[in-house]
């Protein structure tokens, strides 16, 4: 479950706070959706629940860690239990769609061979 209490994003030399008092319940396994005009915070309000960017003030909590108070280290290893997607998909353009789908294996110290399996990774060749 992820919970967002009270947070505030103040941009400096903006006069509206991006965010202000925003809290919200996301349930596991729910589909969560952000819409919204142009410039309304929904970037902001996504970089903040992921802590891309850090709030000026309120908590996140993911099943009950409140992230805000992690240092960079400890959010390091929270984000590696953590998934996103991302609108624009931010693959790596050197790599396969197979070696892009291994990264956080890669990452996370899995062997050649455990990524393959894990990814359910399999060559066709195609009949002449």
């Amino acid at each position: 479950m992820i919970v967002a209490e009270h947070l505030t994003k103040q941009y400096a030399g903006q006069g509206a706070a991006a965010l202000q008092d925003v809290s919200l319940t996301i349930n596991d396994g729910a589909v969560f959706g952000i819409i919204g005009r142009s410039g309304a915070g929904k970037s902001t309000l996504i970089r903040c629940l992921n802590l891309l960017e850090r709030p000026d003030s309120g908590r996140i909590l993911v099943d009950g860690h409140d992230l805000t108070t992690l240092n960079d280290a400890e959010l390091r290893l929270q984000r590696q239990r953590i998934g996103m997607i991302f609108q624009n998909f931010n693959l790596l353009h050197a790599r396969n769609v197979s070696d892009n789908v291994a990264v956080p294996l890669q990452i996370a110290g899995v062997g050649r061979a455990e990524r393959k399996s894990a990814c359910g990774i399999a060559r066709f060749s195609r009949a002449e």
